[in-house]
């Protein structure tokens, strides 16, 4: 007696549009297997997947070619060939291994003989058939959603954490708004993915994998942006705060073997090539510690070329101690310069604002005069247009602007003895502070100044 597989698939489009459900065809397979005297096996179902789906993505499917090799199947039962396959490609590449193991397959409700030209060639029409049927769907559903996507219109019943869908838009769920805001604001704290996890549940109470907030944190959904359409649908995320913490995640930056946490890493420029710097730790022997941090230049540590080849001139190191007591001994000084320099920026930007429209608006009409006039082309026109109107744009939402400091900044300012506090943090505690509030540290180091002390840095505030 023959042992027979029964496979059984069906999407959910098919099974809501024609009722193929799969306890219909494994009544009917069973039925067939029974009147022809065949042992079931097994029953091999793959649910909610098209035939044109990749064969390596239908795991029922893998499951029973797993089965045929071992040679615990003799026949496979199918409804009808569009239930195993709509590509003649991924067809002939199963059959085979089906041919290898001497298996055959069976149709409950179509008959093939693939043993002669004409089967065969029935077979491969009825194949391009139903590929080409299945690719004139595909594209009206590639049509449908582009056009959705041009009215920012969700085309998915999947939606980010934070958002719901309501009339087709996607709108921020507010009670959990501020577990995406918290998420993000602890990468640019300089957290680790896996110590959000545990964070995210202390605070709010909901559990979520470190996949999952790696995820979050790479979806610039929360941005406003979707299917690359920018202001697709509400930000939760500034721009520049998610384009920012896309760069930190960028740096893949791996746990030390030391287990040290570093309080700089990726933060200092070569005062060379540009690049940033790399943590160098080397371990001595006789002690069995690891010496200072030190801060090296990844592109002459590796290549050891000086620029004009290619590498980097940058030679030294930088320890981690001398920025370190930099920035304790200078830190307020320099907050209070970078405060006084924002503040100017935006003032300057919004001075006599009513001046600046006026003249834009002349330039507007000046422009609109030599247009009509034929003195310019339409292009020139447009082109220049806009530019006024962006810059017109530009001065307005600087008015708007707010001064505004970092919580970070401000519990360094309000604390009456920063220094005790700074003392009495833990290491990771210090290394959260200095990557929550420091963008970029730069400084001026030429080879000839070797062994010279480093006094002069330039600290970019986040």
């Amino acid at each position: 007696m023959k042992k027979a597989a029964l496979y059984i698939r069906v999407s959910t489009d098919e099974q809501a549009k024609h009722g193929y459900s799969l306890q219909e065809q494994r009544a009917d397979l069973e039925h067939y297997a029974q009147n022809h005297g065949y042992a079931v096996y097994d029953v091999y179902a793959d649910e909610g997947n098209t035939a044109r789906k990749s064969i390596r993505k239908r795991k029922e499917l893998q499951r029973l070619l797993e089965d045929v090799q071992a040679g615990r199947v003799d026949i496979i039962i199918l409804k009808c060939l569009d239930r195993w396959f709509r590509n003649v490609q991924d067809y002939y590449r199963v059959q085979e291994i089906l041919d290898a193991h001497n298996v055959e397959w069976e149709c409950t409700q179509e008959d093939y003989n693939t043993t002669t030209t004409n089967g065969r060639l029935m077979l491969n029409l009825k194949l391009s058939i139903a590929q080409n049927e299945s690719d004139q769907t595909s594209d009206r559903i590639k049509y449908i959603n582009q056009g959705k996507k041009r009215r920012k219109e969700e085309v998915t019943g999947k939606h980010p954490f934070a958002y719901a869908s309501i009339d087709k838009k996607l709108v921020i769920v507010e009670n959990e708004r501020p577990i995406v805001e918290f998420i993000f604001a602890q990468i640019l704290a300089g957290s680790s993915t896996h110590s959000i996890a545990g964070k995210v549940l202390a605070e709010f109470g909901v559990s979520m994998a470190a996949k999952r907030i790696w995820r979050i944190l790479r979806n610039p959904t929360y941005k406003g942006e979707r299917y690359g359409i920018p202001d697709f649908c509400p930000a939760i995320i500034s721009p520049h705060d998610f384009d920012y913490v896309q760069e930190i995640l960028s740096r893949n930056r791996q746990p030390s073997r030391t287990g040290k946490s570093y309080l700089f890493n990726g933060k200092i420029v070569c005062p060379s090539c540009g690049n940033i710097l790399v943590v160098n730790c080397g371990k001595i022997k006789k002690k069995k510690t690891y010496s200072t941090v030190t801060y090296i230049c990844g592109n002459r540590y590796v290549t050891g070329k000086p620029i004009s080849a290619g590498g980097c001139q940058y030679g030294g190191g930088i320890s981690e101690n001398v920025i370190e007591r930099y920035l304790i001994k200078n830190l307020f000084p320099l907050l209070a310069k970078y405060e006084a320099e924002i503040t100017c920026k935006v003032n300057e930007s919004v001075m006599d604002p009513e001046r600046r429209m006026k003249n834009i608006n002349a330039k507007l009409t000046r422009l609109k005069d030599l247009y009509v006039d034929g003195l310019i082309d339409k292009d020139t026109y447009k082109a220049d247009f806009i530019k006024l109107q962006q810059e017109l744009n530009e001065m307005l939402a600087a008015q708007k602007k707010q001064i505004t400091r970092s919580a970070v900044m401000d519990r360094i300012i309000s604390d009456s003895d920063f220094l005790a506090t700074y003392a009495n943090l833990s290491r990771a505690q210090q290394r959260e502070l200095w990557q929550s509030l420091i963008k970029r540290i730069t400084f001026t180091r030429r080879p000839e100044d070797r062994r010279k002390p480093y006094t002069e840095f330039q600290i970019e505030f986040i």
